[in-house]
């Protein structure tokens, strides 16, 4: 348990995923008492600790901000450093991403230019295996990257329904069968939305280059319901258009036909194990080889994407490495491979399970890295969560020329996004002046269905010209 003051206590959320993090690694019991001053031209952090008595380490930094927003964000920055570095030293543990504690490293590194190795490397205390993988990830997305952000947006719709909620799962997702008299209010809402976004965006000069139906699962969706959402989506000219068909017992011929007829592009068939007694530890109602059939199903049709993850509960390392193995003979267009993650609203999570075996954690992920670059993948995009096992990354791997354009805009954060449904966060990037505004939709399909009036008079207002 490491016990955290802190001068500021609006920093205190940020800086205590730092602490948390070495936390999953260490037993020691540790107070850390952080103060810090703004002198002219610097910035001087003094943290003191009850390890060692007159322990006192103080660090100095440059600091010039252009405004308060800068000052923040160097602030936090510096005190992330300072405190890493006595963490270091008191525990003797380091962390693979160093004092990094956001979601988006690829965006932190290309904001930053030509400082980004050095300071990632020696500032940051990034692993230089860590470091490569971001670097690589970067380069990959040169010419991917949306060329024009103040004209080309993406489509993004909220399905939360799923034939069985997964152990692992915090997302808003609800098993069908018991929302049966949900559906149908829920996707008119959905089309009602979704055609008003759409031409929204025309109105104001946006075209879409990536449309993204996630969930959840929305093959779930009885077909009429289906083919009313992928309707509502389509014609709308994207060079991708993706459905989260996830779980591999909601995919059927008529599906893929569906998908298909209403101009689908790219599906995910996400195994997440080919571990049939794992599969039923985590609450899948589908086999290893439900998987494969699905997948042989789709294959041809679409450009497909399959999720692993690394550290399920009873899964052994031989375990992780035979399932990277077999995505890689499959073939899909995209791999993703995700390390577990443990939020609160979790079942696992709920039930006490935690994940501290972070040197097997980091064990599969390189793994896996090394596995699919092997078969000629490239990782694409990436991003990091709390409570990951062994605080490493989630990252996609892609064939050349594979690459989900909307998963790369999304974590980089460089495009308009207009989104529909429930949890649906809709974000409006002006890169003129640095600014990413923000409109989130009710959580709950409940509360959504319920104030649905309320949810597009939010819309309209966020949407106005005087907002663009």
């Amino acid at each position: 348990m490491i016990n955290f003051s802190c001068d500021n206590p609006n920093y205190r959320n940020d800086l205590m995923e730092l602490v948390r993090a070495f936390e999953q690694r260490t037993d020691e019991d540790l107070c850390l008492a952080v103060k810090y001053d703004v002198l002219p031209g610097e910035f001087r952090t003094e943290i003191r600790t009850d390890k060692f008595e007159k322990f006192v380490k103080t660090s100095r930094f440059p600091y010039a901000p252009a405004d308060e927003t800068e000052a923040k964000r160097l602030q936090k920055r510096f005190l992330k450093i300072a405190i890493y570095d006595t963490l270091v030293f008191l525990t003797g543990v380091s962390l693979p991403y160093g004092c990094l504690t956001g979601i988006r490293p690829t965006k932190l590194y290309a904001e930053m230019g030509e400082r980004a190795h050095d300071a990632f490397l020696h500032d940051f205390s990034v692993r230089p295996e860590k470091l490569a993988l971001i670097e690589r990830i970067v380069a990959e997305q040169k010419g991917l990257r949306n060329p024009s952000p103040e004209s080309i947006a993406d489509l993004f719709v909220f399905v939360p329904f799923c034939p069985t909620r997964c152990a692992y799962c915090s997302f808003v997702s609800m098993p069908i069968d018991r929302q049966r008299k949900l559906l149908r209010p829920y996707t008119d809402n959905l089309t009602q939305e979704i055609l008003y976004l759409r031409e929204t965006a025309r109105k104001n000069g946006y075209s879409v280059r990536a449309v993204y139906i996630g969930g959840g699962t929305p093959t779930a969706l009885p077909l009429p319901m289906l083919d009313d959402v992928l309707a509502a989506c389509g014609g709308t000219g994207a060079v991708e258009f993706t459905v989260e068909a996830g779980r591999p017992d909601t995919i059927t011929e008529e599906v893929l036909d569906l998908l298909a007829a209403r101009g689908v592009t790219r599906i995910s068939v996400n195994p997440q194990t080919f571990n049939d007694a794992t599969l039923t530890r985590i609450g899948r109602r589908h086999t290893a080889a439900n998987t494969e059939k699905a997948y042989a199903l789709a294959r041809g049709r679409f450009d497909i994407n399959m999720d692993l993850i690394a550290m399920l509960p009873g899964e052994s390392e031989e375990d992780f490495r035979y399932s990277v193995d077999r995505a890689a003979e499959l073939a899909p267009e995209n791999v993703t491979v995700h390390t577990l993650y443990l939020k609160k609203g979790s079942d696992l999570r709920v039930g006490g399970y935690r994940s501290t075996e972070n040197a097997v954690a980091e064990r599969m992920v390189d793994y896996a890295c090394r596995a699919l670059t092997a078969e000629g993948y490239e990782p694409y995009y990436m991003y990091r969560q709390k409570y990951t096992s062994g605080n490493l990354e989630n990252a996609g791997y892609t064939k050349p020329g594979k690459a989900c354009l909307y998963n790369m805009d999304i974590m980089e954060e460089d495009t308009t996004v207009f989104a529909a449904g429930a949890a649906a966060i809709s974000k409006k990037v002006t890169p003129a002046l640095n600014l990413i505004e923000r409109n989130a939709n009710y959580k709950e399909p409940l509360e959504y269905v319920r104030h649905f009036d309320t949810v597009m008079e939010k819309q309209r207002a966020f949407w106005t010209p005087s907002r663009i």
